[in-house]
C-alpha cells in the first residue's frame, strides 16, 4: 500500500463526498465490525499468495505454475480493496478505491479466462489413482532392478572370493583357450614353473612348458570333448630347466549354447611321489620272490614281474582282483577269515606259520609257498605287502630227506646184513642231497637226546661257512655261531617247542666263519618216545638273509612314506596360514559397513535427537555401543590373524623388566582400587619381546579384571617347575572359574563369565595361546570357583631360561626372590 499510494495520490480526489463513517453514523460497534472484517480478509488475502509463492519455489516441477502467479496477483488486489474500505471510513479517496477495484476486476477476468482455457489440459493430467498405479509400477521396476543389482553384486563377491581362493591354493591353476593360449595364471603356477603371470599370459602353454603327454594329444582332446574333463600325469619343464611330474586335471568350459570356449587346467606337483613310486616299483621288480600288495579288503593293488612269471597271470589280470585268485579253492574260505583278522591288527610276521600253504597258478596247478607279510602305512590307509616264496624244491628235498631217513632206519632195523650196500647207497644219496643243499643254501641237523650229540650235514656247515667236518657236534658249539644278541632267544625257542610238543620253528642271526652276519630260519620235526619223552630232533636251516634285506628295504620305504606324510602336514600348515590371512582380510572388509552404521547413527543422535522419542534415543545409544564393541572385536580379530603371518623376531630379554613394563602400560581405570603386585626375580629368556609383552599384558589385565570384587587384589608373577620344564605363571586371588569348562578357555569368542559382570571380547586368551604356540611352548590354567586362578606357560626347550627347574621350585616355595609391591590408590 505504501508503494502504490504515491502513484494513486495523483488521481483526482473525491471532492465533497462523505467518508463511510457517515453512512455508519459513526457507530463504533458497526465501524469496528467492518474494520475487523476487512482487515482479517486483507491479511488472509496477503497470506495466501505468500504460501503459493513458497509452494511454487519448492515444487518447480509442477506444470502450470504461472496460474498460481495469476491467482496471487488477483488475491493481493482483493486484499488491497479491503484495506481501502477501512481507509475510506475516515477518508474519501474513492477514486483510488475504484482504480484498485478495476485492477482487481482485470486480474479476476484474466485469471478466469486463463483458467477456462487451461481446464481441458488440466483434465488430461493423471489422477491421484493414475499416479498411484504408475508409482507402484515404478516401485516394482525399481525393486526388480535392485534385485538384479544385488544378485550381480553377490555374484561379483562370489567370483572375487573364488578368485582369491584360487590364488591361495597350493595347486598350479591356469586357464587357456582352445588353441592352448594362456588366459589366466595363478600364484601357485608362478611358484611351480618360475614364469610370472605377465610372462605366461598370452603364450601357448604346451610350448611354454614343453609338455610331455602320456598319450597322443589328439586322443586326450577327444576324451576331453566327449567327457568334459581329463585326468593324468604330465611332464613339464620349468623355467630353470628342471623337469616336474604333475598330476593334471583338465576341465572344459562351455558357453550358453554348449560350445567349448576355454579349459581350466589344475596341476599338482607329484615329482617326489613319482620318484618314490618309481623307486618302490624298482624294489618290487628286483625282488627274487613274487611280491603282491593288497589293500585292507584283500584287493590286489600292485604286483611285480616275478608274480606274473610264477603264477602265469598278466599284471592286468591280477590288478583289481582279490588275493584269493592265487589261493587254491579248498583254502579260500579259511584264507578270507585269516586275512580279515590280520587286516584288523596288521604286524610284520609270517602268515600261517607252521601251516601248509599253497599257491594256485592260472592253469589250476598248485605249489607249496611260504608267505611273509608287512603292513605299509600310506595316505589312503594301510596296504599289506606279501612276499611269496615258492618252496617246492625245499619241500621236495625235505620229503626226500624224510623218505631217505625212513628208508635208512627200515633198512638198518630189518636188514643189518645189507648195511654195507645200504651205506654205499646212502652215501651217494647224501652226496646228492649235500649238493642240492649247497645250491639252495639249505642244511639239516639232528639232535639225539640219548647220546647228547648234534650232527650237521655238510650243507649246513657250508651255510655256517665251516669246512666239512669242522662242526664239534654239541648244542654249545652251535650256539657259539649264533649272534650274541639272539643266543638266548634261539635256545629258548628250541626248549619251549620241545616242552610244548610243537613243531620246531625259529629265526635268528648267525656269524659265519668269515665274519658275515646271516639270517637263518630253522624248521623241523621233533620225535618223542612212548612216554612222551624227547628222543630226537631233525631240522633244516634255510638262509633267508636276502628276504630279510628286502624286508628292510620295504621298512625304509615305509620311512619314506612317513616323510611324505610329514610333507603333507607342512602343506596343511601352510594352508592354515593362508586361511589366517583370509580371516585378516575379511576382518578389514567388515570395517567399512561398520563405520557407515556408526556414522549414520551418530548423525541421527546429534541432529535429530530433539525430535526423536525417548525409546528411539535409547535404541540409537544401543546401536552406537554395539558398533564400538564390534570395532574392538574386529581389532582383536585383526591382531589374532596378524599373529599367523608375523615372523618371530627373537632376542634375549629380561623377563622381569618386561613384566614391569607391561604393568606400567595397564590402564588405570579405577584409581581407588588396592592392588598388591608380587614380582619374583625372573630370568632372561629368548623370545619375541613385543609378542611376549602382549601375552603378559593380556594375563595381567585379566587378573586385574577378575579381582575387581576383592578389597585387596593380589597378583603374583614367578616361575615353577612343571614336568621337568621351567614354567612361568601369573596368579591372582580373583573370582576364578570351574575347571570343567577349561576346554573353552582359549577358544575364540569363548567366555566363562557373563559379559554384564566382566567386559571383554573373548579373543584375548586365544591370542595368548597362539603367541605361546608360536614360541614352541604351551599354556594351561589351574583354578577353582572363588579361589583365584593361575595361568602357566612355557616357551619351548630352545627358548627357556638357563635357570634349573629345581631352583625354580625352591624359589616358588620360599618366595626369597625380590618382591615388588605396587599399590594403586
Amino acid at each position: 500500500m505504501r508503494l502504490l499510494y504515491p502513484l494513486l495520490i495523483l488521481l483526482p480526489g473525491s471532492g465533497d463526498f462523505s467518508p463511510h463513517g457517515f453512512c455508519y453514523l459513526w457507530n463504533r460497534q458497526l465501524m469496528w465490525l467492518h474494520i475487523a472484517s476487512d482487515v482479517g480478509i486483507a491479511l488472509a488475502y496477503f497470506t495466501i499468495p505468500v504460501t503459493l509463492l513458497w509452494f511454487v519455489r519448492k515444487r518447480r516441477d509442477i506444470p502450470f505454475s504461472w496460474i498460481f502467479g495469476l491467482f496471487g496477483v488477483f488475491i493481493v488486489a482483493c486484499g488491497i480493496t479491503h484495506l481501502l474500505e477501512v481507509w475510506n471510513i475516515w477518508h474519501t479517496d474513492y477514486w483510488i478505491e475504484g482504480v484498485m477495484k478495476a485492477v482487481t476486476a482485470l486480474a479476476s477476468i484474466s485469471t478466469a479466462v486463463v483458467l477456462a482455457r487451461s481446464i481441458p489440459t488440466l483434465v488430461t493430467l493423471p489422477s491421484v489413482e493414475d499416479w498411484r498405479v504408475a508409482n507402484q509400477a515404478l516401485e516394482s521396476e525399481v525393486a526388480k532392478h535392485r534385485e538384479i543389482e544385488n544378485r550381480l553384486r553377490e555374484q561379483e563377491t562370489q567370483y572375487r572370493d573364488i578368485a582369491e581362493l584360487i590364488e591361495l591354493t597350493h595347486d598350479a591353476i591356469f586357464v587357456r583357450d582352445l588353441s592352448s593360449k594362456v588366459l589366466y595364471w595363478n600364484a601357485a603356477a608362478e611358484r611351480l614353473y618360475g614364469w610370472s603371470k605377465d610372462e605366461a599370459v598370452g603364450t601357448l602353454s604346451h610350448q611354454l612348458l614343453s609338455t610331455v603327454f602320456p598319450e597322443p594329444l589328439d586322443e586326450i582332446e577327444a576324451d576331453l570333448l566327449r567327457c568334459g574333463y581329463w585326468e593324468g600325469e604330465l611332464k613339464h619343464t620349468c623355467r630353470n630347466g628342471e623337469v616336474r611330474i604333475v598330476s593334471s586335471r583338465w576341465a572344459l568350459r562351455r558357453d550358453a549354447n554348449g560350445e567349448p570356449v576355454a579349459m581350466l587346467e589344475s596341476n599338482r606337483d607329484v615329482t617326489a611321489r613319482a620318484r618314490e613310486d618309481e623307486k618302490f616299483r624298482g624294489l618290487l621288480e628286483s625282488a627274487p620272490d613274487p611280491m603282491v600288495i593288497v589293500d585292507g579288503e584283500g584287493v590286489i593293488r600292485l604286483v611285480n614281474a616275478r608274480t606274473q612269471a610264477v603264477f602265469g597271470y598278466s599284471r592286468d589280470e591280477l590288478i583289481g582282483q582279490t588275493v584269493e585268485i592265487i589261493v587254491p579253492e579248498r583254502f579260500r574260505g579259511g584264507h578270507i577269515e585269516r586275512r580279515s583278522r590280520y587286516a584288523k591288527c596288521p604286524v610284520t610276521r609270517a602268515m600261517g606259520a607252521n601251516l601248509e600253504l599253497y599257491g594256485r597258478r592260472k592253469d589250476g596247478s598248485e605249489f607249496p609257498v611260504e608267505i611273509s607279510l608287512s603292513p605299509l602305512e600310506v595316505s589312503g590307509g594301510t596296504l599289506i605287502s606279501s612276499a611269496i616264496r615258492d618252496v617246492s624244491d625245499r619241500v621236495r628235498i625235505q620229503k626226500e630227506l624224510r623218505d631217505a631217513n625212513e628208508f635208512r632206519e627200515q633198512r638198518v632195523a630189518a636188514r643189518t646184513e645189507e648195511l654195507a650196500a645200504a651205506n654205499a647207497g646212502l652215501v651217494k644219496t647224501q652226496e646228492s642231497m649235500t649238493l642240492a643243499q649247497r645250491v639252495a643254501r639249505i642244511g639239516t641237523f639232528e639232535i639225539d637226546n640219548d647220546t647228547g650229540r648234534m650232527s650237521w650235514t655238510p650243507g649246513l656247515e657250508a651255510v655256517y661257512g665251516l669246512k666239512d667236518g669242522a662242526f664239534q657236534g654239541t648244542t654249545d658249539a652251535w650256539l657259539s655261531h649264533v649272534h650274541a644278541d639272539d643266543r638266548e632267544s634261539a635256545k629258548s625257542a628250541l626248549e619251549i617247542d620241545i616242552e610244548t610238543h610243537s613243531p620246531y620253528s625259529s629265526e635268528y642271526r648267525i656269524v659265519r666263519a668269515d665274519g658275515q652276519i646271516r639270517w637263518i630260519r630253522a624248521q623241523g620235526q621233533i620225535f618223542y618216545g612212548q612216554q612222551g619223552e624227547f628222543r630226537r630232533l631233525v631240522a633244516a636251516n634255510l638262509d633267508i638273509t636276502d628276504s630279510k634285506n628286502k624286508e628292510n628295504e620295504i621298512v625304509a620305504l615305509n620311512a619314506g612314506l612317513e616323510r611324505r606324510v610329514e610333507e603333507r602336514t607342512r602343506d596343511l600348515t601352510f594352508a592354515n596360514k593362508e586361511l589366517e590371512s583370509f580371516s585378516y582380510s575379511v576382518s578389514h572388509d567388515l570395517r567399512a559397513p561398520l563405520r557407515h552404521i556408526d556414522g549414520f547413527a551418530r548423525i541421527l543422535s546429534e541432529e535429530y535427537a530433539a525430535i526423536l522419542p525417548e525409546e528411539a534415543r535409547r535404541h540409537l545409544t544401543r546401536i552406537l555401543k554395539s558398533t564400538t564393541d564390534m570395532g574392538k572385536l574386529i581389532d582383536s580379530l585383526i591382531k589374532l590373524a596378524h599373529l599367523g603371518r608375523r615372523e618371530l623376531s627373537c632376542e634375549t630379554v629380561n623377563l622381569g623388566e618386561l613384566v614391569k613394563s607391561a604393568i606400567a602400560d595397564l590402564p588405570q581405570a579405577e584409581p581407588s582400587r588396592n592392588v598388591e603386585w608380587r614380582i619374583e626375580t625372573l630370568p632372561s629368556v629368548n623370545c619375541d619381546p613385543d609378542l611376549l609383552r602382549a601375552v603378559l599384558t593380556n594375563l595381567l589385565s585379566n587378573s586385574l579384571k577378575f579381582t575387581r570384587t576383592r578389597p585387596v587384589a593380589v597378583i603374583e608373577v614367578g616361575t615353577a617347575a612343571r614336568d621337568g620344564e621351567l614354567a612361568y605363571f601369573v596368579k591372582d586371588n580373583g573370582v576364578g572359574f570351574d575347571l570343567q569348562y577349561a576346554d573353552k578357555l582359549f577358544g575364540v569368542f569363548q567366555r566363562l563369565h557373563a559379559k554384564e559382570k566382566f567386559e571383554g571380547t573373548g579373543i584375548g586368551l586365544a591370542t595368548v595361546q597362539r603367541i605361546i604356540h608360536r614360541h614352541g611352548g604351551k599354556i594351561w590354567a589351574e583354578s577353582a570357583v572363588d579361589q583365584g586362578a593361575t595361568f602357566f606357560f612355557t616357551l619351548g626347550v630352545d627358548r627357556g631360561s638357563s635357570v634349573r627347574p629345581d631352583s625354580a621350585n625352591s624359589s616358588l616355595r620360599n618366595r626369597e626372590g625380590e618382591i615388588a609391591q605396587v599399590t594403586h590408590r
